[in-house]
């Protein structure tokens, strides 16, 4: 008699399974399926964790500025590398209005000079303006207000900037001397006009009156001599009737009775 064949343990295993399958489903409802793996066992029904590559994300690139213009000490155009440009009030601070208050070209020729061109970086915008600080790492208000070129805004309510302000007033600094004492939104007061010195007179000397000079002796008159005359004419009628006249002197007959005008000729005519 041949000997009975066997079933292999596998087969009976997954017929157990099959068994217990058609059981619950016959209790549950229908159960789904079991699939089978190459070696014969029930497949598992989760699928294989699969692997996923997260990329890095970028980290941004940080935006520098350059100052391009300057309306005022308080205010400033900056350049962003990122090709962006945008106006910034200075936090902190209060510039001199512009052509018309006190210290105005003063104070904007400084700030051009250190802003202009420049590389400054952008503190967080507030309602008040933005810190400002220079390449050196200095804060732009700071030094503005410490060399009198700028006023401290009290509505940042900043207090190192407050002392600031409080230092520069006592060294009577840039705006907070004169004419301008520390008024920024007004033109300077004009000057008082020097007293003008009235010069004191240099003392006079009376000159010296001149010596008198003597006036000269008028020159002591003429003496005629007459020569003593050999005739003797009464008048110059008797000279012509005697045929004499004109009478010269020295003549007979002249003498100066005769001779009107004294000219040497007695009874010319």
């Amino acid at each position: 008699m041949p000997p009975k064949k066997r079933f292999p343990n596998w087969l009976k295993i997954v017929l157990a399974g099959f068994a217990v399958l058609f059981v619950l489903g016959a209790i549950f409802g229908e159960a789904p399926e079991p699939k089978l793996t190459n070696a014969g066992a029930p497949a598992s029904s989760t699928p294989p964790p699969t692997s996923t590559t997260t990329s890095p994300t970028p980290t941004p690139v940080a935006v520098t500025y350059t100052v391009g213009s300057v309306p005022d000490g308080a205010t400033v155009v900056v350049n962003g590398s990122d090709g962006t440009s945008k106006t910034v009030h200075v936090l902190g601070v209060l510039a001199p209005v512009a052509s018309t208050g006190c210290y105005a070209a003063e104070s904007l020729g400084w700030a051009t000079s250190t802003l202009s061109g420049k590389a400054v970086t952008l503190g967080v915008e507030t309602a008040q303006g933005v810190a400002l600080t220079l390449a050196d790492g200095q804060d732009y208000a700071t030094l503005a207000i410490q060399q009198g070129y700028l006023k401290y805004a009290a509505s940042a309510a900043l207090p190192a900037l407050a002392a600031t302000e409080s230092a520069a007033k006592a060294a009577v600094s840039g705006l907070w001397g004169p004419p301008c004492n520390g008024t920024i939104d007004a033109p300077a007061a004009a000057p008082k006009p020097a007293p003008v010195a009235t010069p004191t007179p240099a003392p006079t000397t009376a000159p010296k009156p001149a010596p008198a000079t003597k006036a000269a002796p008028p020159p002591p008159p003429v003496e005629t001599t007459e020569a003593a005359p050999s005739a003797y004419y009464a008048n110059c009628s008797a000279a012509k009737a005697a045929g004499a006249a004109p009478l010269y002197r020295g003549e007979p007959g002249y003498r100066s009775a005769l001779d009107r005008d004294g000219d040497g000729v007695a009874c010319e005519r």
